[in-house]
């Protein structure tokens, strides 16, 4: 399994927004990251590696399409074996393999999900109807790193035509580093929208 790069350009994302810096122990530091914690006094949380080795890792995603057949493959060297769901055809095969995703989750046949489709917006409202389930619309590093921090995020949803493979894989691996537990006020936030039906504004 390969390990998460930590690169200066990441480190820089972070630092711009504001963002606490959490990174996987382990990961590969490249010398211009090493250079820049030199040059900056920050706080960096280390987290522990995912220890669950077993359908840790569930994808939707069409393995026909050469980019994605790549991704796999990158994705197997992050997370070990992945469970590929592939999208019925028609209109609503995204939306269909996702509610699939979402139920392996529920069930614990899965630990966290990725789902690779053109148009995110229909997968991301879809998985977040699902007891259990706080996904997020992954366009960059530092969203993904801010979902993962706030939400504790277990389903990530990429629009792969928008991204390079390498920043696919850094998605993935953060998420896959990331605690599935969001953060203490939010949670409370979302316990009480749910337990009020839906109700956000009593």
């Amino acid at each position: 399994m390969s390990r998460p790069v930590v690169t200066a350009m990441l480190l820089d994302d972070l630092l711009r927004v504001g963002a606490d810096i959490v990174l996987q122990k382990g990961s590969l530091i490249t010398p211009a990251a090493r250079d820049w914690f030199k040059e900056h006094t920050v706080p960096v949380t280390w987290l522990e590696p995912t220890e669950n080795k077993s359908s840790s890792l569930a994808v939707v995603m069409d393995p026909t399409l050469p980019e994605m057949r790549t991704m796999r493959l990158l994705l197997e060297r992050i997370a070990g074996a992945v469970e590929v769901i592939e999208p019925p055809p028609g209109r609503d095969g995204a939306a269909t393999a996702t509610r699939q995703l979402c139920g392996m989750i529920h069930r614990q046949e899965a630990a966290k999900g990725v789902v690779f489709v053109q148009d995110g917006a229909v997968p991301a409202c879809v998985a977040n109807k699902h007891a259990g389930v706080r996904a997020a619309l992954g366009t960059n590093m530092v969203m993904v790193e801010e979902a993962c921090r706030e939400l504790g995020i277990n389903v990530l949803v990429i629009e792969y035509p928008t991204q390079t493979p390498f920043q696919m894989k850094e998605m993935v691996a953060r998420l896959m580093a990331s605690s599935s537990a969001a953060r203490k006020e939010v949670a409370a936030m979302i316990e009480s929208i749910e337990q009020g039906d839906g109700r956000a504004d009593g």
